[in-house]
């Protein structure tokens, strides 16, 4: 198990579980659920175009290039469409535990493509995380169903993607992995909210901090290091690991929005955790022990 793919991961996923908080301060000044998917989007991919120009990497071409462009202009859009609107029906801690029913997806759609071995302790982990889900959601406080369904749906769609992402992870440099997909996903959402219900901007001074904290930290930042942190430990792995992620969203929403978490919650988050630090022992440790 590589440390540094580990360390990459996790910093991932805690720019990644800030963004529910950044998300609250935009909405509160008005910005709609369409504007701010496309200024995340193109907040991230200008940073990450300047990086990249800078430092002369190059951009992936052909089949890699379309299949990048595809994977931000489809999936990760809509699975981002579907968090921020579902932070409009449900909780912010919440929203993140149904998004991380995804590390299931991601087992089950590796498994089935045979795309990587799933062993004895990644089966132990997952169904600790699976436990953990299921002792978080039933604390009571679960907001409406359809902030729960876009949660879930959310994270079927991210997992799709990570997925495939891992399968072209060693094929391109993870910088201008990142570029491609959000600006290819910054491409699309724009579309889709101009057709749509037009771009809400924010009002003041605070909704353009949370803008930018979100193509910043939770975009440009957190996706580079999710697929250098991929390339590493492969997407079964990385996917488990970054199940600390909802635990940095409730720490977030408890401190800074208010939002109260029974014993019971807090015990399936804890599950999580165990699971992700299980399965980033060596093998060799775990063993041992």
């Amino acid at each position: 198990m590589s440390l540094i793919g580990s360390l990459l991961v996790a910093g991932s996923a805690a720019g990644f579980g800030s963004m529910a908080l950044f998300a609250h301060y935009a909405y509160a000044d008005g910005v709609n659920p369409g504007t701010l998917t496309f200024l995340r989007f193109l907040i991230g991919a200008l940073l990450l175009g300047i990086w990249v120009w800078a430092r002369g990497v190059r951009l992936p071409r052909g089949r890699v290039l379309a299949a990048y462009a595809l994977m931000g202009g489809g999936l990760y859009c809509v699975a981002a469409w579907c968090y921020f609107a579902a932070l409009q029906y449900a909780s912010s801690g919440v929203v993140a535990l149904m998004l991380y029913t995804y590390p299931l997806f991601v087992a089950g759609i590796a498994t089935l493509t045979g795309n990587e071995r799933f062993g004895r302790r990644e089966r132990l982990a997952m169904a600790l995380a699976a436990l953990g889900l299921a002792l978080a959601l039933g604390g009571g406080g679960l907001g409406q169903p359809l902030g729960l369904a876009l949660g879930v749906l959310a994270g079927l769609l991210y997992a799709v993607y990570l997925v495939a992402g891992s399968r072209l992870s060693d094929r391109c440099d993870p910088f201008a992995a990142a570029f491609v997909v959000l600006a290819s996903a910054a491409a699309s959402n724009g579309a889709m909210v101009a057709l749509g219900d037009g771009f809400s901007l924010p009002e003041g001074e605070n909704g353009w901090l949370a803008v930018v904290g979100i193509g910043l930290f939770s975009s440009a930042l957190a996706l580079a290091a999710l697929f250098a942190g991929m390339r590493r430990l492969g997407a079964t792995r990385a996917s488990v690991l970054s199940t600390v992620e909802p635990l940095i969203t409730i720490a977030l929403g408890c401190v800074f929005l208010g939002e109260a978490w029974t014993g019971l919650q807090w015990l399936g988050s804890l599950a999580i955790v165990a699971a992700a630090l299980a399965i980033t022992l060596p093998r060799k440790a775990a063993s041992a022990a």
